[in-house]
Parts: structure tokens; C-alpha cells; sequence
């Protein structure tokens, strides 16, 4: 009987969780998958549903996966939206709208 060595293969961490209480959102069950759009260097929003004015005015936008935990909302942010806000060094904001809860901005 041979023996095969075991291949163990590193994957490169390619998104980031952001934790969002589900008190936020006033228990609006958030979609599996929104839409980020990177607004500036300090603000980012997350809808559900396209928005020309956020298209307009975005530097980029991007889909993320939304899992929901307990009483809350995990956002995948990729690798390269986390890097460009450096959020791992920074404090930020995650603030709802009252009139709709599934739009989301964050304030770094």
C-alpha cells in the first residue's frame, strides 16, 4: 500500500466580517446578497435594491453576501473594500435609515 503525502493548501483570507446588531435594523430581515457602494473615503452604504444616485456618485460598487446569525447581520466585505478603509486600524459607524432599514451606512 503506498502512502500519498497530504497536501494542505493556504487560501488567502478574501473577505471581511462586519457585525451589524439586528436592533439596527429594526429586525428587517436583510437580503442575502446587497449592494455596497464605496460613496468616498470615509462612507460606504449598502442597499438592497440598485440606486442611481449611489451609482452616480460611487467610486465603486460591489455586491456582498449578507449571513444572518442570532440577532445579527454579518456583511462579507471583500478584501479590497476592507484594505481601501482600513478598517482593521479604524473606528467606524454603522448607522440605519429609519424610513429603510435595509440601507446601511457605514462612517469610517
Amino acid at each position: 500500500m503506498s502512502k500519498t503525502p497530504l497536501v494542505m493548501v493556504m487560501q488567502k483570507l478574501i473577505e471581511y466580517r462586519i457585525e451589524i446588531d439586528g436592533k439596527l435594523t429594526q429586525g428587517v430581515k436583510l437580503p442575502e446578497t446587497m449592494i455596497l457602494y464605496a460613496v468616498d473615503t470615509e462612507h460606504m452604504v449598502l442597499t438592497a435594491k440598485p440606486n442611481k444616485t449611489l451609482e452616480e456618485k460611487a467610486i465603486t460598487k460591489t455586491e456582498v453576501k449578507v449571513v444572518e446569525e442570532k440577532n445579527k447581520h454579518i456583511i462579507l466585505i471583500p478584501t479590497k473594500i476592507y484594505n481601501f478603509y482600513r478598517l482593521e486600524e479604524s473606528d467606524y459607524t454603522v448607522m440605519a435609515s429609519d424610513k429603510d432599514p435595509a440601507t446601511i451606512m457605514i462612517a469610517v
